[in-house]
């Protein structure tokens, strides 16, 4: 499927793995929406970049530790493009501790950003596309979560925020089977391409079968294959060079 003319909404698009993405497939045709919560300057630059690339982008700020900003941020971005195409769902927030010593105020956050947020907007999406008159011919929307690939085993030394993404694993199969057929919904799992925002720039990767670093450009092209495929859904793609088989 051409990715010519979609409309994608990147979450947290505005820095880091989420400008990657959105770059990618602003690159492929799309007209791009970005959220942000507090990197104006960025979306807005970012927005000015896309739009030297020939297409359309809008900016929508939300902070998705508000359970109710989630719902109004693609209602916005419906607004503001006509439609959307295409959800990823990139905004997460980090958390280095185990189950036994975070918070509940935490934990609490980690599950609103990581796991609520990215349901709310997909039903969202849905809800919307349902009620719609002008969708064009053929629509069927995607919908790409970004995960980590710590998912695929348990992580005791920051538990909170693996229960965060392991749910919104379970989310991505659960939800390939209600929204289909109008609706595919998958997944993609990065390895270590980018060390927390907060972290030491010179983290060790560690160990992987194809000892490399994988890039956000290699993420970013999972994502673009996950948008435009038409006959896959409830999957995930690990990009970490099989970190995870370990």
């Amino acid at each position: 499927m051409t990715l010519l003319d979609k409309v994608a909404l990147v979450t947290g698009g505005a820095r880091r793995l989420g400008r990657e993405i959105a770059l990618a497939l602003a690159r492929e045709g799309c007209d791009v929406v970005l959220h942000y919560r507090d990197s104006r300057e960025e979306a807005d630059a970012l927005a000015s970049e896309i739009r030297a690339l020939g297409r359309q982008a809008w900016c929508v700020c939300g902070d998705f530790s508000n359970v109710y900003e989630p719902a109004v941020t693609m209602k916005t971005a419906w607004e503001l493009a006509g439609w959307v195409d295409i959800l990823v769902n990139n905004a997460s927030a980090y958390s280095h501790d185990s189950l036994a010593d975070v918070s509940v105020e935490r934990m609490q956050e980690l599950w609103r950003v990581n796991t609520l947020a990215p349901m709310m907007l997909a039903r969202t999406m849905a809800e919307l596309a349902a009620a719609s008159e002008i969708l064009p011919a053929g629509y069927c929307g995607k919908v790409v979560n970004v995960l980590d690939r710590s998912v695929a085993k348990p992580a005791a030394e920051f538990g909170a925020y693996w229960l965060s993404k392991k749910s919104l694993e379970a989310f991505t199969k659960a939800a390939a089977l209600e929204f289909a057929p109008r609706f595919a919904v998958n997944a993609v799992a990065p390895g270590p391409v980018l060390p927390p925002a907060d972290a030491d720039l010179a983290e060790p990767a560690g160990p992987s079968p194809l000892a490399i670093r994988p890039l956000p450009a290699d993420v970013a092209a999972a994502v673009v294959y996950l948008a435009g495929t038409s006959a896959v859904t409830g999957q995930t793609i690990y990009v970490d060079s099989g970190q995870h088989l370990l």
